[in-house]
């Protein structure tokens, strides 16, 4: 194990904390929408699903940004 190895497992539990709050927040905002203004169902969920890729895209692009320095960090 690395001298960084506790700050990559940190990233994987942001991570997934990340996802299941969007997944949580997400099923709220679904059925807020579907009981109040009885939208569709399918249009609710895709939209949500392009709305969490969108999310995820900005948040890989942020990390691939910075890869270099977490590299030379962990090769050090």
């Amino acid at each position: 194990m690395g001298k960084y190895y506790f700050f990559r497992i940190l990233k994987w539990h942001i991570c997934f904390l990340f996802f299941f709050f969007y997944i949580l927040a997400s099923q709220v905002i679904f059925l807020l929408l579907d009981f109040t203004l009885n939208v569709n169902i399918v249009f609710t969920h895709i939209y949500l699903l392009i709305l969490f890729f969108l999310i995820l895209f900005e948040y890989r692009k942020k990390f691939s940004e910075r890869a270099p320095f977490y590299n030379n960090i962990y090769n050090a």
